[in-house]
């Protein structure tokens, strides 16, 4: 538990990173999100009791479509933003656009939560139903107190923490 702190500690500290100047700060922010994906896979092989093949196989699925989710992370934060520049306050929303950036953030609601459905389906040929689902809640897990750390309130919480 106290390793899982230190280790929720480190992902909010990423945040605060972004507002840094961009150069100096990526190879930080990528420094820090292996070391988090490296402690976490470290705990995941440890308490699914999974095989040096099986967390192999693991890493390589994840590291893809964790890189595919967090490109649709990205875009949400710019779809977001255009959104909220149509509707805040003070603004004069153009209809159309609200109406096709809304049905673009819905759309990637979808295709994030068929990455998941998706990855699940690559796991499941090594890893056992009850190692998948175990697998899913040590993630939404992890998600929901990274977003509390944060004092992340606000969004689309489509990561595995309850939106």
């Amino acid at each position: 538990m106290r390793n899982l702190a230190l280790w929720i500690l480190l992902v909010a500290a990423a945040g605060p990173l972004s507002a840094q100047d961009q150069r100096d700060t990526l190879p930080r922010s990528k420094e820090l999100r292996g070391r988090i994906e490296q402690r976490f896979a470290e705990r995941v092989k440890e308490e699914l009791a999974l095989t040096d093949e099986q967390a192999s196989r693991l890493k390589a699925i994840a590291t893809e479509y964790g890189g595919r989710r967090r490109g649709l992370r990205h875009r949400e934060r710019d779809l977001r933003s255009a959104l909220d520049a149509q509707i805040g306050d003070g603004a004069t929303s153009d209809p159309d656009s609200v109406a096709r950036l809304t049905r673009e953030l819905l759309d990637l609601r979808v295709e994030y939560a068929e990455s998941w459905r998706e990855e699940m389906g690559k796991l499941s040929p090594f890893l056992t139903s009850v190692q998948r689902a175990r697998l899913l809640v040590m993630r939404e897990r992890l998600i929901q107190r990274v977003h509390e750390m944060r004092g992340d309130h606000r969004g689309y919480r489509h990561r595995g923490d309850g939106h």
